[in-house]
């Protein structure tokens, strides 16, 4: 018998690190699946055990030949709130077994329906850029969408192309993200833009981070001006810019995009709190409830 877990290329009982399913919460799909499998042709039977009668398997019994895919899924309304690790039996020929952990992240205060904003969820969140929760213009500068240029949706940009250089803090032009994060400490914020020829022939156009209150770190996506990260740009159509932040505490906060120059194009944004993947596009967006409109 051999095992093998969503989200990772290791399989069981030939890995030594312990199996562990990525993490299920209410704002994340709700089923994770475990793949048990027949290392020869021989087929056998195979048992499973969840430890929490909460925790649901699509199949506690069955025989497999070649292989079976289980799906693992949570009873919210009994599951307990905070972060609980069952262990998950699985019992295959001549008495062998493997374990898998699920990590089952319960937040209190915080249900789907009624949160708005975006919800973290196994380590990271995922934002794409056209679901923000408030554009700041200044009467003069404003923000526009344009439809499907994104990779993965759409992308946001200021106009009029022709504006000044502009100083980020205040009420100066900016896009707000609302976020709850499960976790606090440090946050990498990876900015997804289209790329974008330097075209003020200047040291670069720029635009800026920050979360809450924080001072807006001010990010230049030609920093490497070299014809090779110009050409692989090009290529993956996406300019990836990184960033650190601090958070002192879980829950809500207020992602924000500042404009600095014109003609820096927004696609998507992935606050990374220690669980995000590489991916080609980035993970799909996270849970996302609109703020209901004031009656």
């Amino acid at each position: 018998m051999g095992v093998a877990v969503e989200g990772s290329d290791a399989w069981w009982p030939a890995e030594k690190e312990p199996a562990t399913l990525p993490e299920l919460t209410p704002f994340s799909q709700q089923t994770r699946y475990i793949e048990i499998f027949s290392q020869s042709n021989i087929p056998f039977t195979y048992k499973v055990q969840s430890g929490a009668p909460w925790l649901h398997i699509s199949s506690t019994q069955g025989t497999v030949d070649k292989e079976q895919r289980l799906l693992v899924s949570v009873d919210w309304q009994k599951a307990p709130t905070g972060v609980q690790r069952v262990p998950i039996t699985i019992t295959g020929p001549d008495g062998s077994t493997v374990k898998v952990q699920a990590v089952v992240n319960k937040p209190a205060g915080l249900n789907p329906g009624e949160v708005s904003g975006f919800v973290e969820s196994n380590g990271y969140i995922s934002m794409e850029a056209a679901h923000y929760t408030r554009a700041v213009d200044n009467g003069i500068i404003e923000w526009q969408l344009i439809p499907d240029l994104g990779k993965t949706m759409s992308a946001m940009t200021p106009f009029p192309v022709t504006a000044g250089s502009q100083k980020p803090g205040g009420g100066s032009p900016h896009l707000q993200y609302k976020m709850h994060l499960l976790h606090e400490g440090e946050v990498k914020v990876y900015t997804y833009l289209s790329p974008t020829l330097n075209f003020n022939a200047s040291d670069g156009l720029k635009f800026a981070v920050s979360i809450d209150d924080a001072e807006p770190q001010i990010i230049n996506m030609h920093k490497d001006d070299s014809h090779g990260a110009w050409n692989k740009g090009v290529a993956d159509n996406i300019n990836i810019q990184v960033s650190t932040h601090k958070t002192d505490r879980a829950g809500e906060h207020v992602l924000k995009f500042w404009m600095v120059d014109p003609g820096v194009v927004l696609q998507k944004i992935l606050v990374d709190t220690g669980g995000l993947k590489p991916s080609y596009l980035g993970p799909p967006e996270s849970y996302y409830q609109p703020e209901k409109a004031n009656p």
